[in-house]
């Protein structure tokens, strides 16, 4: 489940919109003060639709500055947002849902990765390499107003080697109009300058094709990340490679600084830093994560999601890959590791910072708090699902909070958020847990930041007045509003 925090209402407050990835492509909106559902819309339920494809499409949102909710989900962009406007009780209605146009696909194909643009439009990537934006209105979302290019090139042909690159994960967008895609084979800065769609530089990366256990594509698992964001600043499109020890790569994001050289022999120039990847292990000979990099400032942080038992579920059919996260938090199979990796912009070079090889962060998406100076992570510890809080300067775990052993509070692929009252949120397996602050005068006895209590939304009922009340104990604290 994929969550997206709203802007406030106007009389205050918050939602938490969230989409589902699978057959039901369902949409809910959460109450976060209570953790129970306001409304849920089922495509299937309300306009009689049938089962869409259980696949990677959905597994990306975003939430816009007019609240609402964008998603793809298979070959579609739909838009939802409140019945009744600017109401934070309101039921869901879905706004707009654009079909595209055989143009904006290549073959077989769906969407995968989506974004906001600087200038206010919607950029998104499908699986087989076609890059489009669109405005976010829905008023103006259609073909008239679409524009696409195609990596794979006229008719999907093929790109330079003639394969057609593939996209399993979601895009970036910087302020300079470039969209960076990473495909099965190199990571792209497409340009956007209001009007047209035009490729900048294509990057070969290496282990470029590759695919392992639990990995939704062959190549990087990572959506590109940026570095840099004030003006005297290196800037950098950041991922992790797909060689068998994986690498961070860093790769100049603008005009290539003169005079610069090819880190090693057929290296592309446009790389930057390339650093192994061990988690501490000096001997490791394998390492994967199938997470985009969390960033901040000139350091970027990588979490370990190799399993021990990598060289058999590595051999599941394609479709059946994602579903072995489910071990993931299994004793003995936990991968573990973290590391956080420095660009020193005198030196022009990478280095680590510090690695912690005891900590397991399975598949969950990490993020980070400035205000707690702490990494946040779902974690997992003998079996039992927890959120784990690494301090930034030195990956000393801070904090940790367990939850349940059981698979639904298995993060399966979902990020980690920093929500409205310093509370933290992540999707899960069987919906979405909250993990609370403590009560004042009570630091002392539940942590550094965080308190013990979570919330959870389980298997969400299909009638969202149910809320609940009697997993969570806690009483709907408003009514439902038309």
């Amino acid at each position: 489940m994929v969550l997206s925090s709203s802007p406030k209402y106007p009389r205050g407050g918050r939602v938490i919109w969230a989409s589902t990835v699978g057959f039901t492509g369902e949409i809910l909106k959460i109450d976060p003060k209570t953790v129970t559902v306001i409304d849920k819309y089922i495509p299937q339920v309300e306009e009689g639709a049938g089962p869409g494809a259980n696949s990677v499409s959905g597994a990306y949102n975003l939430v816009d500055a007019d609240n609402r909710l964008h998603v793809g989900q298979a070959t579609s962009l739909e838009v939802y947002g409140d019945l009744v406007p600017r109401r934070r009780l309101s039921s869901i209605a879905l706004l707009r849902r654009f079909d595209l146009p055989a143009r904006a696909l290549c073959g077989d194909d769906q969407l995968v990765g989506l974004t906001m643009t600087y200038d206010g439009h919607l950029a998104f990537a499908t699986e087989n390499g076609v890059v489009g934006v669109v405005p976010r209105r829905p008023g103006r979302m259609n073909n008239k107003h679409l524009r696409t290019l195609s990596i794979n090139g006229k008719d999907c042909a093929g790109g330079r080697n003639g394969e057609v690159e593939t996209v399993s994960n979601s895009i970036a967008a910087d302020e300079k109009g470039g969209i960076y895609v990473v495909t099965s084979h190199a990571m792209y800065r497409i340009n956007w300058n209001g009007k047209r769609l035009s490729t900048r530089w294509r990057s070969v990366y290496e282990g470029a094709g590759g695919s392992g256990g639990g990995r939704l594509g062959a190549g990087s698992g990572s959506t590109p990340t940026l570095m840099g964001t004030e003006a005297r600043d290196d800037r950098f499109v950041v991922v992790t490679d797909g060689q068998d020890l994986m690498h961070l790569v860093l790769m100049w994001r603008d005009k290539i600084p003169a005079g610069w050289k090819r880190l090693h022999p057929g290296a592309d120039r446009r790389i930057a830093c390339e650093i192994p990847v061990t988690f501490g292990d000096t001997s490791a000979e394998q390492s994967l994560s199938e997470q985009s990099v969390l960033v901040r400032g000139n350091s970027a942080v990588v979490v370990n999601n190799l399993m021990k038992a990598d060289p058999v579920l590595g051999q599941l059919p394609p479709q059946l890959a994602p579903y072995s996260q489910l071990l993931s938090g299994l004793p003995g199979n936990e991968p573990r590791g973290i590391e956080r990796f420095d660009w020193d912009p005198r030196t022009k070079t990478c280095n680590v910072a510090w690695s912690n090889p005891d900590v397991a962060i399975p598949n969950g998406i990490p993020t980070m708090s400035s205000a707690t100076g702490l990494i946040y992570g779902i974690g997992s510890r003998d079996g039992v699902w927890t959120l784990e809080g690494l301090d930034w300067d030195s990956g000393d775990v801070e904090l940790t909070v367990e939850t349940t052993a059981f698979p639904m509070n298995n993060s399966f692929y979902a990020a980690t958020t920093i929500g409205p009252g310093g509370t933290v949120w992540t999707g899960n397996f069987g919906g979405v847990t909250r993990f609370q602050p403590c009560d004042p005068g009570r630091e002392a006895d539940c942590g550094r930041r965080l308190g013990p209590v979570e919330t959870l939304v389980g298997n969400v009922p299909t009638d969202p007045e149910d809320a609940l009340q009697d997993t969570v104990g806690l009483p709907n604290s408003e009514p439902r509003e038309p």
